[in-house]
């Protein structure tokens, strides 16, 4: 029997076993045929030296991690406690909640008031250079270009807001990202973590 026909029959005997570490094993004995090749050993004692692939085979596999049966009764136990312990994590897990959605609340405020107030500032200089026209023919000129001017200053305000809105919001967004992957990983390091 020759390198080939021994890795060949060593991988169906390994069909049980995952494809990656199926792949390891088929390399570690391929690499230790070669380096005793080397040495300057025959390739057919190098090949009876390490036994039958059936035998190689039912000894890697016998390696492997019987699955653990698990324990009916420490279920139910846990189970218990957990039902039992619920008044103190769940108001835990619910305060938790909260605080996360304060914060997340807390992060977009900045960007909502700003966005409101352009809004604002924006119908205020419609409706006040609307307005101005007929404030002119009531009261006089006077009035109505202070009112005007009124309505040019509360446009700017709205121009500042919005660029403010605009920034604010893209900023917002890239934070409130940030801290929703670091917190999708840190629990998913504490499910890994607990498993």
């Amino acid at each position: 029997m020759n390198k080939q026909e021994f890795l060949a029959a060593l991988a169906r005997e390994l069909e049980p076993l995952p494809r990656e570490e199926r792949e390891r094993t088929l390399t570690y004995y391929g690499e230790l045929i070669d380096d005793r090749l080397e040495d300057g050993q025959e390739e057919e004692a190098v090949i009876q030296s390490l036994g039958a692939p059936k035998a190689v085979a039912e000894e890697l596999l016998g390696e492997e991690e019987q699955p653990l049966v698990p324990n009916r009764g420490l279920r139910v136990w846990v189970i218990v406690l957990l039902v039992l312990g619920f008044p103190l994590w769940g108001s835990l897990l619910v305060t938790a909640a909260l605080v996360l959605l304060c914060v997340f609340v807390c992060l977009y405020i900045p960007a909502f008031v700003l966005g409101v107030l352009a809004l604002g500032f924006l119908a205020g200089a419609v409706l006040g250079a609307a307005g101005t026209p007929f404030l002119i023919a009531d009261t006089g000129l006077a009035a109505g270009l202070f009112q005007l001017g009124l309505a040019v200053g509360m446009l700017g305000l709205a121009a500042l807001c919005a660029v403010g809105f605009w920034y604010t919001g893209k900023a917002t967004a890239k934070a409130g990202k940030a801290l929703w992957r670091w917190l999708k990983r840190s629990v998913g390091k504490g499910r890994r973590r607990a498993a």
